[in-house]
């Protein structure tokens, strides 16, 4: 059985094509890049457009950087302010569309086939991309829609994700030592407002893992996403599987 996943971040789109049975890719990982300031209609036509090279009858998962209630699109705090209110059912003229926050997305494929399968309890994921992504599993159930990257920081002023994001890290030209400091102070608000049993971190920065991981302490069992960069798309593919019942 496969599906289509679809990711959609600051930065750029990842599609493919992914064995919901067992989450492995058995596509080509379609790669599409946009910046911050990039239209929702210039970046939707992209995705139609690289949508054509994978078979029509297949359903199609979304994962999108905000909030999502079934396919209409509430938030987008990282893409500007032409995504609010889009229907991404309609958006790309597939008929079967199933979308989902895009944390969420990767805690679903985390869960399923990853780094916290079989995991009950409070699992939490985070993703570092050009924002902070969160996601809530609680014994086996997850949480919609949370976006904990927006939290004030305690000390800081702003949000959390104006200072540990991959976004920031770029921005204020952090070193890998320097941007764990600022992420300990996220993990540290997590724990102290959610107190998870177990931490899967996913996005760009796992490709680092071993540079900054031993740098952070927490109470929870800290892990490294098994999809990385790619949890969101294979996550959204099972999202699509099973609103169809695939």
């Amino acid at each position: 059985m496969e599906c289509i996943g679809i990711d959609i971040g600051g930065s750029g789109v990842r599609l493919g094509q992914v064995d919901v049975t067992t989450g492995a890719l058995v596509s080509e990982v379609t790669m599409l890049k946009h910046t911050t300031e990039t239209s929702a209609n210039a970046i939707l036509a992209n995705i139609r457009e690289a949508l054509k090279e994978f078979p029509e009858d297949l359903p199609v998962g979304v994962g999108f950087p905000g909030v999502v209630q079934n396919s209409l699109l509430k938030t987008a705090p990282n893409l500007g302010s032409t995504w609010a209110g889009t229907n991404l059912s309609h958006a790309l003229r597939r008929p079967m569309i199933a979308a989902i926050n895009d944390a969420d997305a990767a805690a679903m494929a985390e869960q399923a086939f990853g780094s916290s399968k079989g995991e009950n309890g409070t699992v939490l994921m985070v993703t570092v991309g050009t924002g902070i992504g969160t996601a809530l599993h609680r014994n086996g159930i997850l949480i919609p829609n949370l976006e904990f990257g927006l939290l004030a920081h305690p000390t800081r002023g702003g949000c959390l994700e104006e200072h540990a994001s991959g976004r920031a890290r770029t921005m204020d030209n952090l070193s890998l030592d320097e941007w764990a400091l600022r992420f300990q102070e996220v993990l540290n608000v997590y724990e102290a407002e959610f107190k998870p049993d177990v931490i899967v971190v996913g996005g760009g920065i796992t490709e680092h893992w071993e540079a900054w991981a031993p740098l952070v302490t927490v109470q929870a069992d800290i892990r490294k996403a098994r999809f990385g960069n790619l949890a969101g798309l294979v996550g959204s593919s099972l999202l699509a599987a099973a609103k169809t019942n695939r």
